[in-house]
């Protein structure tokens, strides 16, 4: 089994954690900007995009993990003077993890000027919606992807749930399935493939700094491939993140 988990971020997991995961199957995964307190300084971005650009990558490798970093200001940790940030921000695979949380003006701002890179380098784009708010934040952000004319070739939005897949799907974007605690179990995943079809589904885990399954990209594999077949898993636990990610 070789599995792509499209939304992680390894610099909250140990080398042994990422061994585990390439053990399970994983062996691709894309590294998403976040940094777990509100930084100080923009200098810390900085900073952070040039481990995850050289560092991280490495430590991927050692672990037998194709580390792809996507570079972003995630809507709960925007420093001062973000601007000083966006100039670094096409030196990644991908765009991200950038998106809204509360869908305040700032959070609007830092989202668009970040789209329009995306849209400027042709960078794939990965867009967070919260736990909390998530009918309206993802309303919202559907709203902006309309209005900046942003391609459906290079949005997922992610933390997909039951309420949410539809206008998204409506919209022609990509739908990110996070299975992990406080978000989707590998049944409720299953359900939605089976729903709306494995075409712009794209499995993560969101495996990050907190307590996590970090194989549950493998394990929802398995169950989909048990339920609907091999063919549907590999498409949504591997081929269309190789294919929207351009790997």
């Amino acid at each position: 089994m070789r599995c792509f988990d499209a939304h992680i971020h390894a610099e909250g997991r140990s080398i042994e954690d990422l061994e585990k995961m390439s053990e399970a199957g994983v062996k691709y995964a894309v590294n998403c900007a976040f940094y777990p307190i509100i930084p100080k300084y923009p200098e810390t971005f900085l900073d952070l995009f040039r481990k995850m650009t050289s560092f991280e990558i490495e430590k991927g490798r050692e672990a037998g993990i194709e580390l792809y970093p996507a570079l972003g200001i995630h809507p709960r940790c925007i420093p001062p003077r973000y601007e000083i940030v966006l100039s670094e921000i096409p030196e990644g695979s991908a765009i991200g993890e950038i998106g809204m949380e509360r869908g305040e003006k700032l959070e609007i701002e830092v989202f668009e000027a970040q789209l329009k890179i995306a849209m400027e380098n042709d960078l794939p784009c990965i867009i967070h919606t919260p736990g909390k708010m998530k009918e309206e934040i993802t309303k919202k952000t559907l709203e902006i992807l309309e209005k900046l004319s942003f391609p459906e070739s290079l949005g997922i939005i992610d933390h997909v749930t039951a309420t949410t897949i539809e206008d998204i799907m409506e919209r022609g974007y990509h739908c990110g399935l996070s299975v992990q605690k406080g978000k989707l179990s590998a049944e409720d995943a299953l359900k939605l493939v089976e729903k709306y079809g494995p075409e712009r589904i794209i499995l993560n885990s969101d495996t990050g700094f907190g307590k996590a399954q970090i194989d549950a990209v493998p394990k929802t594999y398995k169950l989909i491939s048990e339920r609907l077949g091999e063919e549907i898993a590999k498409k949504v636990a591997l081929e269309n993140a190789r294919e929207f990610f351009k790997i």
